[in-house]
């Protein structure tokens, strides 16, 4: 039987099964008679669970890096938020118990989270859960079940939490397949530091296996096969030889430029979440971190980080690119981004309100705290600042002058920063791009957003199963926007480069090509592929496929006309 989820850690794994036990732990509902009695209950849990993620984290700075230790660490940076504890405090003294305090709480971030289609915010799902069953067991003294594993075991789970995944020996481990959770959570994440194929939204597939079943997890195509046959494993292993095969073909792209046949330079950045993608990027043998951002610092918090704070984690990132590019975004919140402490307003349609650069104008006060830490990690690194869901030059002009009022401000306290520190926009939205000519006359770079040009271009919502036919990067009005912009930036003299989805598909690179982009801006595990192809191409040849490109009118056309010339490359 095979059944199907997403891959979140590429790889081939063969095994037998074992279920991860779900802890399930009752709730008390009454406090105590005097809430104090649960206050001391409440502070003892914590301080106990502090201490076990304090160790688990330090076990994976041992085995991975201090990056991946920091993915737990980020529990405790919500534990010490006054905001949390005051939450719960509340609770407990309306006279519930502290075993329903948390959950009340910490569901309540969970639910805020599910409710978006934002994949920052839900991958914050896991991370709030894992919380709640760390308290909850330390107040009733059952601690989480950890299975018995032997060689070649495949863990099957409900969901994978974080800290269950770091207390089990990996060396054991030879797939994770997960009911619930996406290739963007915390424990996929870990699993690709692993090296661990693992397979997320498997739906149900807890309930159809059985513990001791043989199994093969193809996270190479998000295939799971259940009590295969002899000719499916050797059908698996072969597909597994070919990936490690194909994987040592790669690292001969390692250490070298991204650049066609004929010197036409195009680099490779990586996008970037947070310090937890740094080993990754470090990894990826990207040519720059092309994209950070910087909603994930502000969701790991209850309440708004402070400027220092939000300088640390900064400062992280931007030293461990040793002086590479460090692009970073202003805070992109709204829309799908729903951050609960920011208070923003509840609008019919928030993708066409006060979202991006837009709320951070009106809130100038968060806005300049955001802009003094970036300033002061620029010192020490490479950093270029970026505005999102620019509309107008308006909107840059302003968001310049809060710059220069933070600049003033650092001046006075003596606080070193990048005085020439390049300021640049992301063009994604259709009035931007038509008004590329005269952005270009006050940006440093532009960075294109694919995701939401595309969006807003074709009218069309990339969630919505029915319009997803309209939601393409090969649709010639988004085509020809995408061109527009980089003739404006071309002319202007500022380079241009691209992040989104786009920036990865590999039939898309010769128009890219063409259009002389910089750089595109892509998961650090798409890096050495999609160098092999950039060296391979001809920069006289793209051009000639462009031409061509530019001159159909369909979406469909221009698809199988690319993806057919790639096929017989």
């Amino acid at each position: 039987m095979i059944y199907s989820g997403i891959s979140a850690s590429k790889g081939v794994g063969f095994g037998k099964v074992v279920k991860l036990k779900e802890n399930i732990i009752s709730v008390k509902k009454e406090g105590a008679t005097e809430n104090k009695d649960e206050n001391e209950r409440y502070t003892n849990a914590i301080n106990s669970y502090k201490s076990r993620v304090a160790i688990l984290s330090e076990n994976l700075d041992q085995k991975l890096s201090v990056t991946e230790g920091d993915i737990l660490r980020s529990h405790l940076a919500i534990l010490d938020d006054p905001e949390f504890n005051n939450l719960v405090l509340k609770q407990i003294k309306a006279g519930k118990s502290a075993e329903e305090s948390v959950s009340i709480v910490c569901e309540g971030y969970a639910d805020t989270f599910r409710s978006s289609n934002d994949e920052i915010l839900i991958q914050k799902i896991d991370d709030v859960i894992d919380i709640k069953q760390g308290i909850l067991s330390m107040l009733s003294g059952e601690s989480d079940p950890i299975p018995d594993l032997s060689k070649g075991s495949v863990i099957v789970g409900r969901s994978i939490l974080p800290s269950i995944l770091s207390s089990l020996d990996v060396s054991l481990i030879s797939g994770i397949v997960s009911d619930s959770g996406n290739d963007t959570s915390h424990s996929a994440i870990l699993a690709k530091s692993m090296n661990i194929p693992m397979i997320c939204g498997a739906t149900n597939v807890y309930n159809k296996v059985n513990d001791g079943d043989d199994i093969i997890v193809d996270a190479l195509n998000g295939d799971i096969i259940h009590l295969p046959e002899k000719k499916e494993v050797k059908y698996y292993k072969d597909i597994a030889s070919k990936y490690i095969k194909d994987l040592t073909e790669l690292e001969k792209f390692r250490d070298i430029n991204s650049v066609t046949t004929d010197g036409q330079i195009l680099n490779i950045y990586c996008n970037l979440s947070g310090i937890s993608d740094i080993s990754r990027f470090l990894e990826s043998d990207g040519e720059g971190i092309g994209l950070l951002r910087t909603e994930m610092i502000f969701m790991n918090k209850m309440a708004e980080p402070s400027e220092d704070e939000q300088f640390k984690e900064y400062l992280k990132i931007v030293q461990s690119a040793k002086g590479r590019p460090t692009i970073i975004r202003t805070l992109d919140a709204g829309g799908d981004k729903n951050i609960p402490y920011l208070n923003i307003s509840k609008e019919e349609n928030p993708f066409l309100g006060i979202r991006a650069i837009r709320f951070c104008l009106k809130d100038r006060a968060l806005f300049k705290r955001q802009i003094r830490a970036i300033l002061r990690a620029s010192h020490y690194g490479n950093v270029e600042i970026m505005l999102p869901m620019v509309t107008c030059v308006s909107e840059v002009s302003e968001a310049k002058a809060v710059i220069e009022e933070c600049k003033d401000e650092l001046r006075k306290d003596k606080i070193p920063f990048k005085e020439d520190i390049k300021i640049g926009c992301m063009i994604e939205t259709p009035s931007a791009a038509i008004m590329a000519d005269e952005l270009a006359k006050v940006c440093d770079f532009f960075s294109i957003g694919t995701n939401d040009l595309i969006q807003y271009t074709m009218c069309a919502d990339r969630g919505n199963s029915m319009v997803s036919y309209l939601y393409s990067v090969f649709q010639p009005a988004v085509l020809r926007l995408i061109r527009n912009i980089c003739l404006s930036a071309k002319k202007a003299g500022i380079k241009v480069e691209m992040c989104g989805e786009a920036a990865a598909n590999e039939i898309l690179l010769p128009v890219l090509v063409s259009l002389k982009i910089d750089a595109i801006s892509v998961s650090p595990g798409s890096v050495l592929k999609l160098r092999r192809i950039i060296n391979g191409l001809n920069a006289s040849d793209c051009n000639k496929i462009a031409d061509r490109v530019y001159q159909m009118s369909s979406e469909a056309e221009i698809f199988e006309y690319l993806s057919s010339y790639k096929n017989t490359d």
